[in-house]
Formats: C-alpha cells, sequence, structure tokens
C-alpha cells in the first residue's frame, strides 16, 4: 500500500476560475507510458458527470495529477470530479501558481526526489499530503496541496500558513526518503514506520532518541481520543500538538520550526534540542540558508503561522497512514 502523509485544518473557502482548453498528456495506467489525450475520447477519466468520483480517504476530491519537469509540471490527468469541484479543477493557472510557490520556496537540487504534483480540494479540512509513488520505492514522491487552501501565492512569507504546510510536507519527504529509511523490517534495530525502518544515522531515529524511546511504548497504546492529553502530558517535548501525534509528523514539524525560526533555540528542552540537532547536519543546514537567503522569501516574524486563528481549529489526531 502506498502510504499519505495527512494535515488537517479548517480552512475558509474561495472560489476561483480559469477556463483552459489546453490538451495534456495521460498517462496510462496499464503500461505507465504518457498518451496524448484524444478530444474526441469517451474516456471516463475526464468525465466529470460520472458517479465515479476520485476521493481520498477522508473526502478530499483529487483534482488534476501532473508529471513535474523541473521547474516546470505537465498534466498526466484530470480525475473524474463532482460537478462542484469542475471550477477548482478548470482553474489551471492556479494549479501552476501553487506548484511556483514550491519551486521559489524549496531549490531545485532539494526537489529531485519529487516526481507528481498533485491538486486536490481539501473539503474544508485537508491542506496537504505527501506519499511514495510506488510501494516499496522511497525515492519517487508525490506532492499534494489543497486549492482551497491556497490563498496567498503571491509572496512567501514565513507568516503564512500554507507556506508552513509546504515546508512540514517537504520534511516528510526529506526524512522518510531511501537513504533514511529501508523498507525491509528484517534485522530493524532501531524502530518501525510504516514505511520501513529508519537507518541508525536517519534523522528521523535521532529525533525518536531525543523524544519518543523512552515514551513510545507508551504511545503505542494509546487511541485517538487520548492524543491531545499525550501532547499536555509531555507538552515540554514536542515543538506544537500536531507534533505528539506520531514521530513522522514531529520530525516534519521539527523541520518547519528548523527553517521558519530566525535562530536556534536557546533553551534546553527536548523540543528545543530536537531543532538544534538539525543544525549538526550540513545538508540540512545548507537547505536551510538556500531558502531563507532567497530574496523572493520572506522570513518575517518567523513562526508566526502558530497565531494563525485558523491553527486552532487543527484536528490533532487525524493524520494518518492510509492505503490508495
Amino acid at each position: 500500500m502506498k502510504n499519505k502523509f495527512w494535515i488537517f485544518i479548517t480552512i475558509a473557502l474561495f472560489v476561483s476560475a480559469c477556463q483552459q482548453a489546453d490538451y495534456f498528456e495521460d498517462l496510462d495506467p496499464e503500461t505507465g507510458s504518457f498518451v496524448e489525450d484524444d478530444p474526441n475520447s469517451n474516456d471516463t477519466d475526464n468525465d466529470h458527470s460520472s458517479n465515479d468520483h476520485d476521493h481520498g480517504n477522508d473526502g478530499e476530491a483529487v483534482l488534476t495529477t501532473y508529471r513535474i519537469n523541473g521547474d516546470n509540471i505537465d498534466k498526466i490527468k484530470d480525475h473524474s470530479i463532482a460537478p462542484k469541484y469542475q471550477i477548482f479543477q478548470q482553474d489551471y493557472a492556479k494549479h501552476l501558481a501553487m506548484w511556483e510557490l514550491v519551486t521559489r520556496l524549496l531549490p531545485y537540487e532539494f526537489r529531485g526526489r519529487l516526481v507528481e504534483f498533485e491538486v486536490f480540494h481539501g473539503e474544508n479540512e485537508l491542506l496537504g499530503y505527501v506519499a511514495p509513488i510506488n510501494d516499496g520505492d522511497l525515492s519517487r514522491w508525490k506532492f499534494a496541496l489543497a486549492i482551497d487552501a491556497a490563498n496567498n501565492l503571491e509572496q512567501i512569507d514565513f507568516k503564512d500558513f500554507f507556506t508552513y504546510v509546504v515546508i512540514h510536507e517537504y520534511g516528510h519527504v526529506l526524512t522518510l526518503n531511501e537513504g533514511e529509511i529501508k523498507t525491509d523490517y528484517s534485522n530493524c534495530n532501531t524502530f518501525e514506520t510504516q514505511e520501513g525502518c529508519p537507518t541508525t544515522n536517519s534523522f528521523i531515529y535521532q529525533n525518536f532518541q531525543i523524544g519518543w524511546a523512552d515514551i513510545y511504548e507508551e504511545f503505542q497504546q494509546l487511541n485517538e481520543g487520548e492524543l491531545h492529553g499525550f501532547y499536555e502530558k509531555y507538552r515540554e517535548r514536542f515543538s506544537s500538538d500536531y507534533a505528539a501525534t506520531n514521530p513522522g509528523e514531529d520530525v516534519a514539524e521539527v523541520f518547519a520550526f528548523f527553517i521558519t525560526t530566525e535562530e536556534a533555540p536557546r533553551g534546553n528542552t527536548i523540543a528545543d534540542q530536537k531543532i538544534k540537532a538539525m543544525y549538526n547536519r550540513p545538508y540540512l543546514v545548507d537547505l536551510r540558508n538556500k531558502i531563507r537567503q532567497d530574496p523572493t522569501v520572506r522570513a518575517l516574524k518567523a513562526g508566526s503561522w502558530l497565531q494563525n486563528p485558523l491553527r486552532k481549529q487543527f484536528k490533532i489526531g487525524k493524520h494518518q497512514h492510509l492505503g490508495t
């Protein structure tokens, strides 16, 4: 099963539309090769009146999938959707603007593992997710963002919550790729994730040792309704309440704080130690510097997305590893 990393929040809905009649490439699901769309075809994949709509596991509507080609994207397919989503699916200009924000925020040389870009409607709850393209291959990833969450695309600002979403989701790819995780569970002497076994020198395992090793057994016994109490009990270990959802979300939150905070924390809580540990990884410091030194990125009041009123409606515990 492919695993997705979900991030939820209730957001205000807005509508924008832009018609575009260009025909793009489509992907043959049998051969995996790209074929030209036929405007006269009766292909039900593009039949928006069909009842067989493409929805994810929590109700979000997948709109359009693109193949990533460097800084550019080429459309693979428009998915079958309910009529109410057509205005969002047809807003190709906004799809492109969303991807351009990703390319401006994340340096080119750090995007090599991103193979597909997916635009979906999050139903006022889901902001983004990432998932391996194929089972057992953590070198190629899908990067998905919600069009109904993309309110500010003109300017990258660390105060903006959507910017945080991009950074957080990329944190999953950075810490769960083939260099960090072995998909073979045999002889695993660290701990097991749904993707496999973290290597001993992986950052997710280092993060686990700093803040999870002694409480992980307790965490594994919790049900969803007990997660908030778990966070309150161990608050000084986590950068945010969402970080207490599981070790995978924690390391993505640590990465988001590492990027958006102006300097290393000066305290010595376990949450601080996790962020400080990223400064000991030269490739992470290089990535941080390239993002923050980019003149198109406004690094103002870093981390102020935490005060965003929308975040108070964050559904802690709703992150799941779900198959597609």
